[in-house]
């Protein structure tokens, strides 16, 4: 499994296997950005440049390839609230009142988020209520299916402490200046606040337990610890602030504790390693928080998360309690002299046995060794005395590593398999492009074999008979005032088995020059060059403004010769206001 750390400043990605209670990391390497992201981590455009960059560097160093995929944000990158259940409202109903809150802030059209809600069984009480850029989550999880990776979770820290470290009840803290930021469980009621310390002295700021006495026993403040719960901080604390909290049961992290490590590890930041660690050991991976899936309320059961370690466990313990209980059964009988030597002599004749048997087997081997050797010389006698052998036209001798390599680089005609993906990816940007509205489109991205849009129509748009394929995600939201005008968003598995665009006659001289007597506003950005065994590719990105040139820009990329690959095509436009961008990310194959 590979697991990735998002940070302001840097990623970091590791591979590990893991079975049961054994974890065994393979290595860990640390990607800084070209620029810090916290500064455009709504803007899709610019995360997907920044990330995409970086994911590429990890990519080379753990291939993502068939391989599941972790993410593990710090919790800065996420706003936390709580919402109390009304018990006559549905999951359906509560999630439409969080998103109606959330637009009661006045958020900006461009700061558009993902809403996603936790529900802690039994008690039911409130919503633990996340909110994220969806930029940062669509960026993340396109980059990874486009490099082969399978998306397969993402989460904050604190989800991963709360929920995947086998405590029912526990506090996560973070500081910021002179304040901790909490989030507690307990009693299967989920608590957010802030609270800071005046001369030694605790003093809460802020906190939805509307009870100060058991936010203050919660995390070990009264003299009274019955009632205390684990504190966990992925950040390294000073020895004074320690000291805040030494009458707490404050746990100390160490990243990778308890994780094999296979190969020695550079210096990395320690809050970030901690992540990496909780990414490792998360026991509840299947059942917290998961931001790559739909939004929505999920349930957490901490009996059912659980029973299944439980269950091993007990399986275990049967185990010895079954050698507790032969043990003194050995010992109740003593045999006779007679029982023992009547053992003993089955001894002696099991033995004999025994080694007759294996005197046989090992003479079976010498014999079939023997004939072995003498079937491959009798062969290779027959191949000299041949009078083909060493003189015949045909005969030549290939030099391992050499003749092979040559003749492999002589062959520069690009992979078949990726000259499907691009012939599939333009044709369905023409398809799209030319029989729906560009400007009614929130977003198009389509990458490899993986197509995903959304798109704002008071009716059906039939994407699926426009490209003639079935789903394999489907949903439709409805938006507005009087609820005529919907969200269509879709999914697909592009085959490249299937007919698509025959070769173009567009070369790269020709390319250029249509670019630049066709298009008005365009510009081109170069990539250092890409080598792989038997081709060298140019990577080019071709960014397109309007809707007009957008479509030009399609057509242009239809008739591209096989020698110019298509990789990855993306819109970003807003229905409401539209103003449509769009990438073309291009491979020209190197003479």
């Amino acid at each position: 499994m590979v697991g990735i750390v998002i940070s302001d400043s840097f990623l970091l990605v590791g591979e590990w296997d893991s079975n049961l209670d054994c974890f065994s990391l393979k290595g860990v390497s640390k990607i800084d950005y070209a620029e810090p992201i916290s500064q455009f981590i709504f803007n899709e455009a610019s995360l997907s440049n920044t990330l995409a960059s970086s994911l590429r560097k990890a990519q080379e160093i753990f291939s993502f390839s068939g391989k599941k995929v972790v993410v593990g944000i710090p919790d800065h990158f996420v706003e936390h609230s709580v919402l109390n259940i009304e018990q006559d409202l549905s999951h359906n109903e509560h999630m439409e009142y969080i998103r109606w809150m959330d637009y009661q802030k006045g958020r900006a059209e461009n700061k558009s988020v993902y809403i996603f809600g936790q529900i802690y069984y039994p008690s039911q009480e409130n919503i633990h209520i996340c909110t994220i850029s969806r930029a940062l989550i669509r960026t993340l999880k396109l980059s990874i299916a486009e490099m082969g990776g399978r998306p397969s979770w993402m989460g904050p820290l604190s989800s991963m402490y709360l929920d995947g470290k086998g405590e029912r009840e526990s506090a996560v803290i973070s500081r910021t200046g002179n304040k901790y930021l909490f989030l507690k469980l307990q009693n299967n009621i989920f608590d957010i606040g802030t609270i800071a310390f005046s001369g030694g002295v605790p003093r809460i700021i802020s906190s939805t337990d509307t009870s100060e006495d058991n936010v203050f026993s919660a995390l070990g403040f009264e003299e009274n610890n019955e009632e205390n719960i684990p504190i966990y901080c992925a950040q390294k604390l000073g020895r004074q602030a320690k000291n805040a909290w030494e009458l707490s049961d404050y746990r100390s992290i160490i990243p990778f504790e308890n994780i094999k490590l296979e190969t020695k590890l550079n210096r990395l930041p320690f809050y970030e390693a901690n992540i990496l660690s909780a990414l490792i050991t998360n026991q509840a991976v299947n059942f917290s928080f998961n931001f790559f899936e739909d939004e929505g309320i999920i349930e957490f059961f901490f009996d059912e998360v659980y029973s299944e370690t439980d269950h091993i466990e007990d399986e275990n313990e049967l185990e010895k309690n079954k050698e507790v209980i032969i043990e003194p059964r050995q010992g109740i009988e003593e045999p006779s002299e007679e029982d023992i030597e009547k053992q003993n002599e089955k001894n002696i004749e099991k033995n004999q046995k025994s080694s007759v048997s294996l005197s046989s087997y090992a003479f079976a081997v010498v014999v079939i060794v023997a004939c072995f050797i003498g079937f491959n010389y009798l062969k290779l006698q027959n191949q000299i005395n041949n009078n083909f052998f060493g003189f015949g036209k045909n005969f030549k001798i290939e030099r391992s590593g050499i003749d092979k390599k040559d003749s492999q680089l002589n062959n520069n005609a690009p992979p078949l398999d990726l000259i499907k993906e691009s012939r599939a990816i333009s044709t369905a940007v023409i398809k799209l492009l030319t029989q729906t509205d560009l400007n009614r489109y929130n977003g198009l991205t389509i990458t490899k074999s993986f197509l995903s849009l959304e798109y704002l129509s008071g009716t059906n748009p039939n994407i699926e008979n426009i490209l003639g394929l079935e789903p394999t995600s489907f949903t439709v939201e409805a938006t507005g005032i009087d609820s005529t005008i919907f969200l269509w968003y879709y999914s697909f598995e592009l085959p490249t088995t299937e007919e698509y665009l025959t070769e173009g006659k567009i070369n790269k001289i020709d390319l250029m020059v249509q670019l630049d007597t066709t298009l008005t506003d365009y510009n081109l950005k170069y990539f250092e060059q890409v080598y792989t065994r038997n081709q060298i590719y140019g990577p080019l990105l071709l960014w397109v403004n309007g809707k007009a040139d957008i479509l030009s820009a399609s057509a242009i990329v239809a008739k591209l010769n096989d020698d110019i690959l298509l990789r990855k095509f993306v819109l970003f436009n807003k229905a409401d206001r539209p103003n449509p961008k769009a990438g073309f990310y291009i491979s020209i194959l190197e003479d």
